[in-house]
């Protein structure tokens, strides 16, 4: 074995660190002074570097910079590219190393940045409106007709009857003098057509509140005859309560049938208060057969204690106890939306079912029911 093993010489340790310093003698710039051929390279075009792009100061000249012993030292870029968004000799450069649109030499030459506008100074104040203007006389005149109309409203709700038909008579002297106007300056079509609704409705229920009939049926006459007030026929139903309080019951009958025929049948209460309206001035005339016709189409549309009550009485004034029995069971069907707990229930509720199943079984209690029907009405 010992005839493969093969002892180192001194002269061979030191072959295994030999080519370690062996180098490209390219790289060698040591020599570079003396290489006549790289000499000859710079001083011709082919090696000379690209000319400075700026010859402003930008990046690539010296800056100052402070040093913590007061003195400054410069930093000067490698590459000549001017520094982005500096005032060179005036004149902004664009922040954008291309071209900002919208950018100009001449606009930003000398300004300052202000997003906001405030160097141009508070904005100048609103301008005063002409007092004198016809536009704004009408505008004040209807606000003034609206507030009488207000305080008329008021005033009635307050009891002061007298003061609200003062507050409705001035508003309708204004609002007359606030559409001549407005015919002068415009065409008719631009008269606020809900206003003056408003003046003669307020006007003519101020008149029925101080018991002035006559008046009130003059300027709800005005309304109703109007063509452009399109929901005017309703009035007729408060034509209706008038003649009513007249005593004037046919004509009271009249304007009813008339409002019916007006209200949409989408108005189902408005319409069974109608009939009931109806009914009642039938009795009042002693027509009890057209009353009975009334208080019937009431109680299959939405009974009630009033129209069932009504119904008996005019079932007994005719005389028609068959009749008048039907009436009195649709009239205890009325449900009283109460609970039937003995607090609940009035003494008063007992004596009347009493005298009324008398009613119906013989003629006893006719004083009472009399009794009650002037009472009732």
């Amino acid at each position: 074995m010992m005839q493969n093993v093969h002892l180192a010489t001194e002269a061979d340790e030191d072959d295994l660190y030999s080519g370690y310093n062996d180098y490209n003698p390219t790289f060698d710039t040591e020599n570079l002074e003396n290489d006549a051929a790289f000499q000859q390279a710079v001083r011709t075009s082919h090696g000379r570097r690209p000319p400075m792009t700026a010859k402003i100061p930008g990046t690539s000249a010296s800056r100052h910079v402070a040093t913590a012993f007061g003195s400054k030292a410069t930093l000067t870029s490698s590459m000549g590219r001017p520094m982005t968004g500096a005032i060179q000799d005036g004149v902004a450069r664009p922040m954008t190393a291309v071209h900002a649109a919208g950018y100009t030499k001449a606009s930003m030459r000398g300004s300052l940045f202000d997003p906001l506008g405030q160097a141009k100074g508070p904005a100048p104040p609103l301008e005063m409106k002409n007092q004198d203007s016809p536009e704004e006389k009408i505008r004040q005149l209807e606000k003034k007709v609206n507030e009488l109309v207000e305080e008329s409203c008021i005033a009635n709700s307050s009891g002061d009857l007298k003061l609200a038909l003062e507050k409705a008579k001035e508003a309708g002297r204004k609002e007359r003098v606030l559409v001549r106007q407005r015919e002068q300056i415009a065409t008719p079509e631009s008269i606020n057509l809900d206003l003056t609704y408003t003046v003669l409705f307020n006007l003519a229920s101020q008149y029925a509140a101080n018991e002035m009939y006559a008046e009130a049926l003059n300027t709800y006459q005005v309304i109703v005859k109007n063509k452009m007030f399109s929901n005017g026929g309703r009035l007729k139903v408060n034509m209706g309560n008038i003649y009513l309080k007249q005593r004037n019951y046919s004509k009271a009958i009249k304007f009813y049938r008339m409002a019916l025929d007006q209200i949409p049948s989408v108005h189902k209460e408005m319409r069974i208060k109608i009939m009931q309206n109806i009914g009642v001035a039938f009795i009042k005339t002693g027509q009890y057969i057209d009353a009975i016709s009334s208080f019937e189409h009431t109680m299959s549309m939405s009974p009630n204690l009033k129209a069932g009550f009504n119904l008996v009485l005019c079932c007994f004034a005719v005389g028609d106890s068959e009749q008048m029995k039907k009436a009195f069971q649709k009239l205890i069907a009325v449900p009283l939306e109460v609970d039937y707990d003995d607090k609940y229930i009035s003494p008063n509720v007992s004596l009347i079912k009493t005298n009324c199943i008398y009613m119906v079984n013989g003629e006893k209690g006719r004083e009472t029911l009399n009794a009650w029907t002037i009472q009732y009405m």
